[in-house]
């Protein structure tokens, strides 16, 4: 029996083989990114995208430094949204299903059909726009980004689930017993026990906000609160529109296209976009693998 126990758990040079390839299949695009980033514009126009192109160059990483004011300035906006949209989503969102956990709370039941409501039906784009912009006047407030989606019905589900499968009524009972208060039971007992479920939903949230840019593209017209994504769709569209007009360009719009940024600049910025993703995830992994496992043992 220790026999077979052993062989099990010996290495498997195969399905190691098997798991570094897919590896590498999965790093491929990013490493074509990062090669792409320091090709010259020759290489490119000749040569197309190649893991070994014919000459190098940091014309793509100079204009990244050129423009490091708008850069910045985007990045800094990210990461409020990042940040202060995935606290506020881990607040909100773990009061409201430790809420929906308390089998004794009389509004259990109600609330819970409520947020079952808001999973299949939404109120709509236009109406939305509407109402965030004349009633909640948020056209380009940075709160915009961060307050819509600051409760999502999915992750309330996935944390409830965790404090039921994790938090024993008992534990909760015996604070009571002890004169703890609903929010000393909360942030003093029940919040250290949900640190895997937070930290998973928390990187998916934030994953969410650091590359979300619709909301940024219908509410943020303003330049100096743009997000990364929102300045990336600009540069795009900017682009594309000068490359339909070719024929009709004036002097100056040919000179602006020339001087258009090209792919290996768009590369550097799209590097710059994912780096703080990248250092993150290895960070986050066992916590996010723990929560989503543990999380949906029970319904």
């Amino acid at each position: 029996m220790k026999k077979k126990i052993k062989e099990l758990n010996a290495p498997q040079p195969v399905l190691n083989t098997v798991l570094a390839l897919l590896a590498l299949c999965a790093l491929l695009p990013l490493i074509l990114i990062v090669i792409v980033s320091f090709s010259s514009r020759e290489s490119i126009s000749a040569n197309g995208f190649t893991f070994f192109p014919s000459s190098w160059s940091l014309e793509g990483w100079q204009y990244v430094f050129q423009y490091g004011a708008q850069v910045g300035q985007s990045y800094l906006v990210t990461i409020y949204e990042t940040v202060v949209g995935t606290l506020l989503t881990l607040l909100f969102t773990s009061m409201f299903a430790y809420a929906l956990s308390r089998r004794d709370w009389a509004l259990r039941g109600v609330l819970t059909i409520f947020l079952l409501i808001t999973m299949l039906f939404s109120g709509g784009m236009v109406a939305s726009y509407m109402i965030n912009t004349t009633v909640y006047h948020l056209k380009n407030n940075l709160l915009i980004l961060v307050l819509p989606g600051a409760v999502s019905a999915f992750n309330v589900i996935v944390m409830r689930t965790f404090i039921h499968s994790n938090v024993p009524d008992s534990l909760i009972e015996s604070a009571r017993i002890d004169g703890a208060g609903e929010f000393l039971l909360f942030f003093r007992i029940v919040m250290p026990i949900m640190v895997p479920s937070l930290a998973a939903i928390g990187f998916m949230t934030a994953v969410g906000h650091w590359n979300e840019w619709q909301t940024a593209l219908l509410y943020i017209t303003d330049s100096s609160k743009a997000t990364l994504q929102l300045m990336l769709i600009r540069i795009e569209s900017s682009i594309a529109y000068l490359r339909e007009r070719l024929a009709y360009l004036s002097a100056v719009e040919l000179e602006q296209l020339k001087n258009a940024p090209n792919e290996s600049m768009r590369m550097a910025i799209l590097l710059v976009t994912l780096g703080p993703i990248l250092v993150a995830y290895p960070f986050f992994q066992k916590y996010f693998i723990k929560g989503i496992t543990v999380g949906s043992v029970k319904g």
